[in-house]
């Protein structure tokens, strides 16, 4: 009896304990807006095209560092990039984690580079993909990227047979030749397939971001992939990742579940298509797929998870330099005068007798700083992926119990007018050896922006995607005019002064 009595005061006084610590944690958690019982702050996201600007609204109210419960799930939002530096990348031993997402668990995360969760499959996947894409080795494709962006300005002069983003995918080209062998994987235009139908047989099917469309053209299908992932991993898109309990249920009246199973078998089987395509035919030429395939035994990845190493690594790739492309095509459309200027380095330096290259990179500091001002202004992926952190942390004397996101838009860093405003001249200072610009010192050697992650999660291919959008957006200022058509969409004329359109021919 005296035992039992007290047994029990112990454990009273263990939960006593327990809850005065848990209401302190509350307590020194980051400042953010009040919730709803049980749901949180799930309501108060607005659409996910604007959730970055949700975001940047809620660091005008509750400062740089922002606490969101959403149906239990901690969410803290670095809005500043010295936060997410100190955290992400002096501290990434327990910041590279990833958040289990459902939904993208059933489209074959565990398998995808970016969204893999951290541990030996991801370490083992990430060192493939470094092997080949690392700096020393990504100078290696310099030579076929300076020929790739001659075909794309060339194919943006002459080509009207395709629509514009189908010519800016194709400069995805490099990439696909480094992980295949082959400058692309197909140049038949597309059937769209919904549900493994064409669409011409399922014309009353209506299209929903969720409806992943398979077609006959690689690039196409690459890019369609990018898009239903990215769509399943933004905050607040699927209820299933607030209330987990619903993964229970079975795919027969679980309509995202069956879908999303669906989708993985599918995009497997693509990949393992490429993948063993490029092994059966690309013996003359190295490629990402035959190190991973002749490295197998070592790495002890298996043929399904070697197929998926290049095919997320294809659609990441593809992703990051198509919209970045398109962004600097709308952003000159915008601003003429960085046109301008940018052409006027150009006829400086590279002339109109020849085209640029990469030895002229170190001396064009205005088209490497217009290439990082694109991935800071529109990032490919603006919110980034989310980091989870792997245990309890604490910043600035808050309590982080959960991983988070990032944004480029950082005033203290960036200027006032970071928000909005493209403007190149933020990462150079005019040269002190003669007319126009230098990159500012801090921005030589690093990005100056976000847009390739922090830490032990960065971009593996950052530096063959720098050197592929330098090289294009070089050449394309070198070749063409690019300006505003009176109906708005983006003209591109073929009378920059001198032989350029000898050249690409």
């Amino acid at each position: 009896m005296n035992i039992s009595f007290f047994a029990g005061i112990f454990a009273a006084i263990l939960l006593f304990i327990r809850t005065v610590i848990n209401a302190w944690n509350r307590r020194a958690l980051p400042p953010g807006p009040r919730g709803l019982p049980i749901l949180g702050n799930v309501l108060q996201l607005e659409a996910s095209q604007s959730l970055w600007y949700t975001f940047d609204k809620l660091k005008s109210q509750y400062g740089p560092i922002v606490y969101l419960n959403l149906a239990g799930k901690d969410v803290v939002i670095l809005n500043t990039k010295v936060a997410a530096t100190e955290l992400l990348e002096r501290r990434s031993a327990i910041y590279s984690d990833r958040p289990v997402n459902i939904v993208a668990k059933h489209l074959g995360s565990e398998l995808a580079m970016p969204f893999a969760p951290y541990g030996k499959l991801w370490q083992t996947i990430r060192r493939a993909g470094h092997a080949v894409l690392n700096t020393r080795v990504s100078t290696e494709y310099n030579p076929l990227q300076v020929e790739e962006a001659i075909i794309l300005a060339h194919g943006l002069l002459h080509d009207n047979s395709r629509p514009l983003i189908a010519k800016i995918n194709s400069s995805a080209s490099t990439i696909i030749s480094v992980i295949y062998g082959k400058r692309t994987l197909s140049s038949v235009r597309a059937e769209k397939v919904v549900d493994g139908l064409p669409q011409a047989q399922s014309p009353n099917r209506p299209e929903s971001p969720d409806t992943l469309q398979l077609t006959s053209d690689p690039l196409e299908t690459l890019s369609n992939i990018a898009h239903r992932f990215t769509s399943a991993v933004v905050p607040g898109a699927h209820f299933v990742d607030f209330m987990p309990i619903l993964d229970r249920l079975p795919s027969v009246i679980a309509k995202w579940k069956r879908e999303s199973q669906r989708d993985f078998q599918r995009i497997t089987e693509r990949f393992e298509n490429y993948f063993n395509d490029a092994v059966k035919n690309g013996q003359h030429r190295a490629s990402l797929c035959l190190k991973l395939a002749d490295e197998q035994g070592a790495s002890g990845l298996s043929d399904l998870e070697n197929a998926w190493v290049a095919g997320s690594l294809s659609v990441a790739a593809l992703e990051t330099t198509s919209t970045t492309l398109s962004y600097f095509l709308y952003a000159i459309t915008l601003h003429p005068e960085v046109q301008r200027e940018a052409q006027l380095e150009i006829d400086r330096v590279v002339g109109r007798s020849r085209n640029p290259t990469f030895a002229d990179m170190k001396h064009l500091p205005y088209i490497r700083a217009i290439v990082k001002e694109v991935l800071r202004w529109q990032p490919a992926v603006p919110l980034a992926v989310p980091h989870t952190v792997m245990e309890d942390d604490w910043y600035e004397g808050y309590l982080i119990p959960k991983g988070t996101l990032s944004i480029n838009r950082d005033k203290e860093i960036y200027g006032p007018d970071a928000n909005f405003e493209f403007r190149p001249e933020r990462f150079l200072r005019q040269s002190e050896k003669g007319p126009g610009f230098e990159l500012r010192p801090e921005y030589e050697n690093e990005d100056g922006h976000c847009g390739y992650g922090f830490g032990r999660r960065v971009c593996v291919g950052r530096h063959v995607a720098d050197n592929a959008l330098f090289i294009d957006i070089c050449t394309i200022l070198w070749a063409l005019r690019i300006e505003r058509a009176p109906a708005t969409s983006i003209n591109l004329a073929a009378n920059r002064q001198g032989s350029s359109k000898d050249i690409l021919k």
